[in-house]
């Protein structure tokens, strides 16, 4: 049961009736959405805090009060249950002030090309589709590498594309020095391919241990039906194997675990999630959260948020420091996975080896972000100089219009900060069709859209794709709204579209050419382009829907059910335009009405 609490001026009296037992608490806005989950042993207690003086001291349960209108809490039986419900809900309901994960996209994987009959086995970094199978991730391009070295020389499977694939009359050369079976020309059984192929995704999934016990059952087998040369290939993989297994596996465990390192660096905490399965160290994870957060216990939150929505958990997971409420996060975890497993924060020696390796990893990752930062500052400093402005720019909207021919047109928001592309934070607004065949109008439509709330994070300058006249719109609109303090910048195009005849606009009218040695407009340049991406992606996106969109989408009462009887039982729009009255009533869920609208728009 829920308890609905308004927070105005009498809330504390309000609060004299909390309970003193576990249970959940929900923070809500004016819409009653939630801002934020928490859970508490005593809902007395925790709830109170917030409105201590204390806690009203920090800018972020500040920043929570201010948004926050209405208090719900619901009672549980236990704090265990209470950990598992505020899982829930924030994993379902994702509130603004709870942290949320995100994985760092940045590192390369394994790729199984599954829709091919002889799989290939690459490198591979973004989105996977269902054909593909993906292992890792790895933590730098080197490891991928390498492990693709070791695919190829013990099971021999092809790195090849599909096309050069396809067009082979020969064995190439990675046949030649024995890392590919040469499927392409016949060599390989289709089914002993399939198996050396499965021998690879268990080796990557870490059951390194049991495919050495099986290579050396077949090793044994092939020397005693004297077929000599099918052994000696067995073990050699086998010395392979070993080989690699020596140089990166943790002597000594015993047990599958998860190395887990937490470091905060400028307001952003990185965690680091290293595995071991089968002795083998099969991947490293990271995960990037924006410490703005209301959680108090960062690591306790990343637990349960990550293994929660996994199929499987360790026995062991090591921590890099202690964690405040571990035998409550250790029980759930165990009854959710029906199994005993510790969460250990006191290590031994080789514990310490796995976890500094963890730790290596993530300090790899961060370094790389923390170089990254550093140029984009330097440049974002220049842009100041550049456009002559007393104040630092430490963060850029750019505003692009895309259409064809006056269709589908679109409006797009891009944004940069001191780390470079801010991608959450990319907008798209399809622009009203009285403004489509109108660049400027559709620009003004975009900046009153994105400018209708007065409490948005405005940035420190707009950047749009087009003269002084798109610039003195954009200024026109801004004025009208009241909003000031935000410099602005506009990019023409030059003669014949030439990056190095482009010329910049600033908003007293002054034009400068474009310098492709200054950092500033090196800037200024890739945020057009990536604006200009970013725009004809969203403009394909809503060609591609809009030219996919059947003739029976705009038949009154004919949904989504009746246009899929109507083309199995007919098998195109066509047929189905040519089709009598009667036919139509033959079509299972189709009466008469339907009939007579559906004949009488065709004909």
């Amino acid at each position: 049961m829920e308890e609905l609490i308004r927070l105005n001026d009498r809330v504390i009296e309000n609060l004299k009736r909390l309970p003193n037992n576990p249970g959940i608490y929900k923070f809500l806005n004016s819409k009653k959405e939630p801002l934020y989950i928490g859970k508490a042993k005593s809902l007395d207690k925790r709830i109170k805090s917030y409105f201590s003086k204390k806690d009203k001291s920090e800018k972020k349960v500040l920043s929570l009060l201010s948004e926050a209108e209405y208090l719900v809490f619901t009672l549980t039986n236990s704090e265990l249950e209470a950990l598992l419900l505020e899982q829930h809900l924030i994993t379902q309901l994702k509130p603004k002030f709870n942290v949320q994960f995100k994985d760092d996209k940045g590192y390369p994987w394994i790729k199984f090309d599954l829709k091919h009959e002889y799989p290939s086995a690459k490198s591979f970094r973004g989105r996977s589709k269902k054909v593909h199978k993906l292992y890792g991730p790895f933590p730098n391009a080197f490891a991928v590498k390498e492990t693709l070295t070791l695919i190829q020389k013990v099971f021999k499977i092809r790195n090849c594309s599909n096309t050069f694939f396809k067009n082979r009359t020969r064995p190439c050369l990675q046949h030649e020095i024995g890392r590919c079976s040469a499927p392409c020309v016949g060599l390989i059984r289709k089914d002993k391919y399939e198996k050396e192929v499965n021998n690879a995704e268990d080796l990557l999934k870490g059951k390194g241990d049991h495919l050495i016990k099986d290579l050396y059952k077949l090793m044994d087998k092939s020397s005693l039906e004297k077929k000599y040369e099918r052994a000696a290939n067995y073990r050699d993989k086998l010395s392979s194997l070993r080989e690699v297994q020596r140089k990166q596996s943790i002597t000594g465990f015993n047990k599958d675990r998860d190395a887990i390192c937490l470091f905060i660096y400028n307001k952003t905490n990185y965690l680091g999630v290293t595995s071991v399965r089968g002795g083998w160290i099969i991947s490293h994870e990271n995960f990037i959260q924006t410490n703005s957060s209301l959680d108090e216990e960062i690591l306790e939150s990343f637990l349960m948020n990550y293994y929660l929505s996994k199929e499987i958990c360790p026995p062991t997971v090591l921590l890099s420091q202690k964690l405040k409420n571990r035998k409550i996060v250790q029980k759930a975890l165990s009854e959710n996975f029906n199994k005993r497993i510790n969460i250990n924060t006191r290590l031994s020696k080789k514990d310490k080896g796995l976890l500094e390796i963890a730790t290596s990893n993530t300090k790899l990752s961060i370094n790389k972000m923390r170089r990254k930062a550093n140029n984009y500052e330097k440049k974002l400093s220049s842009v100041s100089k550049e456009i002559d402005v007393d104040k630092d720019i430490n963060l850029i909207e750019s505003y692009d219009i895309s259409h064809h021919s006056g269709e589908n047109t679109v409006g797009v928001c891009v944004v940069y900060d001191l780390r470079g592309k801010v991608k959450e934070k990319y907008r798209t607004y399809n622009i009203n069709n009285r403004n489509s065949l109108n660049d400027i109008s559709s620009l003004k439509e975009v900046i009153s859209r994105r400018y209708r709330k007065k409490d948005i994070l405005k940035p420190d300058l707009i950047l749009i794709d087009g003269g002084y006249t798109h610039l003195k719109a954009v200024k026109g609109i801004l004025k009208e709204k009241g909003i000031e303090n935000i410099e602005l910048v506009s990019i023409s195009k030059g003669v014949r579209r030439k990056r190095q005849m482009d010329s910049i606009h600033k908003s007293n009218g002054e034009k400068i050419k474009i310098n492709p040695l200054l950092l500033s407009h090196n800037l200024l340049q890739e945020i057009r382009d990536e604006t200009h991406r970013f725009a004809i992606d969203n403009l394909r996106k809503k060609r591609s829907k809009s030219t996919s969109k059947s003739l029976l989408d705009g038949f009154q009462g004919i949904g989504k059910e009746k246009k899929q009887s109507l083309l199995r039982y007919f098998g195109s729009v066509k047929q189905i335009s040519r089709a009598g009255r009667e036919d139509l009533l033959s079509v299972p869920g189709i009466g008469i009405k339907n009939a007579e609208t559906i004949y009488k728009n065709f004909h």
